[in-house]
């Protein structure tokens, strides 16, 4: 038997008709290992995979890259059916057996369909159910109508009924998070436009691919090495000691991903941008790049998402999150970019205990 422990929750920042929708770099991958981040965080580390189930339509990249999220193997599982099954696909799961799992379902999937049919359209956003089999507390009331449409009602549903849940259940993310900026009208148009030709060939910053994975734990987890032989961090990780070389002497150290100050910050402008951005450009227009510092001496540049160019300035603190970066070799790159602090939550692990 398992039990949930924490639900995470994520929303986008951007809205259409007052409803939350995807930005331009975000999609079903992106949102759901955000809810999943929320969710994982804090949790005490211990060896073992890690099952991931998922409901909805998601990118190739959801077979490996949630692993790469959690910093550990993982098995991905894909239900049929979209996030309206939610309740009872928890329920299979609650009497299962095995080790730590989450149940993901995304509501983008849903959009285009419903959009067809003008039927209402629901929010975009995720939610993350962590179960555990250790401790198991007892099951919590998710009505029928919490599952009746899709995976944030759930997730709404679910807050409003916090004070009748399990008081060993955590609640973790955009619970209660204010109406988002409203996006430009013409969304179609720019996602085409930022989307562009997957096939696309750098002719600026390309990375092979080989590297891009090996590099995941520092690009996506902010993964440090520490050295036990002359006590220097090396960031990013890079196997040796950037001051005395040692390889057998190093162990990892995690960086924060949220809380970092804006040590500079410049904004490109179009035909300043590396070709891997220029479907962006075309979409967006000039976007920022800062340079943050994420502990002492530990810096880091990002791209800046979900405010307007120039807004961010040096001393701003920001967050991070998982975004889409470009396409390059017939798939999306993806990578952490900064957001402003005060349109997220302070640190995704600052969960609400009830």
């Amino acid at each position: 038997m398992r039990g949930v422990v924490r639900i995470g929750a994520y929303l986008p920042a951007t809205a259409v008709g007052g409803a939350p929708t995807a930005a331009l770099d975000e999609d079903e991958f992106t949102l759901a290992a955000t809810a999943v981040e929320r969710a994982w965080a804090g949790r005490r580390e211990e060896p073992g995979p890690v099952a991931v189930h998922l409901l909805g339509n998601f990118p190739s990249v959801a077979e490996w890259g949630f692993g790469a999220v959690l910093g550990r193997e993982t098995e991905v599982v894909h239900h049929a059916g979209e996030a309206g099954e939610l309740a009872a696909t928890l329920r299979a799961l609650e009497a299962g057996e095995g080790g730590p799992a989450f149940l993901v379902a995304s509501e983008l999937a849903e959009r285009a369909a419903e959009r067809s049919t003008k039927a209402p359209v629901p929010v975009d956003g995720a939610v993350a159910f962590l179960l555990e089999p250790e401790e198991v507390p007892a099951p919590f009331p998710l009505p029928r109508s919490a599952a009746r449409r899709s995976a944030l009602a759930a997730a709404r549903k679910i807050g409003e009924l916090a004070g009748e849940l399990p008081r060993s259940v955590t609640l973790v993310g955009d619970w209660d998070r204010p109406i988002p900026k409203e996006a430009p009208v013409d969304r179609d148009a720019s996602r085409r436009s930022f989307e562009g030709k997957l096939t696309s060939v750098s002719e600026g910053a390309y990375v092979p691919r080989p590297r891009y994975l090996e590099n995941l734990p520092s690009r996506w987890r902010f993964l440090a090495e520490v050295c036990s032989a002359c006590h220097a961090t090396t960031f990013p990780a890079r196997g040796a000691c950037r001051r005395c070389g040692q390889k057998e002497t190093l162990a990892p150290l995690p960086l924060p991903t949220d809380g970092g100050r804006v040590v500079a910050v410049t904004t490109v402008g179009k035909g300043g941008q590396p070709t891997e951005f220029d479907g962006q450009v075309e979409a967006q227009g000039s976007y920022d790049v800062a340079l943050v510092e994420l502990a002492r001496g530990m810096r880091v540049t990002l791209q800046v998402t979900d405010t307007t160019p120039g807004a961010l300035q040096v001393g701003d603190h920001v967050n991070t999150r998982l975004r889409r970066l470009y396409p390059m070799e017939g798939e999306w790159r993806y990578g952490r970019k900064a957001v402003p602090a005060a349109a997220r939550p302070a640190s995704p692990s600052d969960g609400e205990k009830i």
